[in-house]
């Protein structure tokens, strides 16, 4: 089984630490890494394109169902997975309302100048920071 462990300081993707057994650390440190290269959850650059952020969050929403399917979490867990997936699901419909096509630039003050994708990329980093994840607090079998 593998457990949501507990919120940790690390710099990288959400701060998560998770207790697992050998054979699944690998998985694991795949999913880390795959989200980890994701430019929309961890640094979006100055300017970005409607439809690759729309195709970067349904590959992350279909590897985090993925990677839940084929394993044995505790409720806790499960909980966490879902509120990621569910800001992927939220950010898609948010893309909806942006009618934008092209490139998409921030404005100076680091905000995007679509105010409807700004809303969608504030929502989906949120989902995806540790602060959402402080309720789980410390998370054991």
């Amino acid at each position: 089984m593998l457990v949501l462990n507990e919120i940790s300081s690390l710099p990288t993707f959400s701060g998560l630490s998770w207790e697992f057994t050998e054979t699944a650390k690998s998985e694991i440190k795949a999913l880390f890494f795959f989200l980890e290269s994701k430019r929309i959850l961890i640094n979006p650059a100055d300017m970005e394109t409607k439809s690759w952020c729309e195709e970067s969050a349904i590959e992350i929403k279909n590897k985090l169902v993925d990677f839940c399917a084929h394993y044995d979490f505790n409720a806790e867990t499960v909980d966490a997975i879902r509120y990621m997936v569910n800001a992927c699901n939220s950010f898609l419909d948010d893309m909806k309302r942006v009618d934008q096509q092209g490139i998409i630039y921030k404005n100076n003050i680091g905000d995007w100048e679509n105010t409807n994708f700004s809303i969608a990329m504030k929502k989906i980093s949120q989902g995806f920071s540790r602060k959402n994840f402080m309720a789980f607090g410390k998370i054991q079998n």
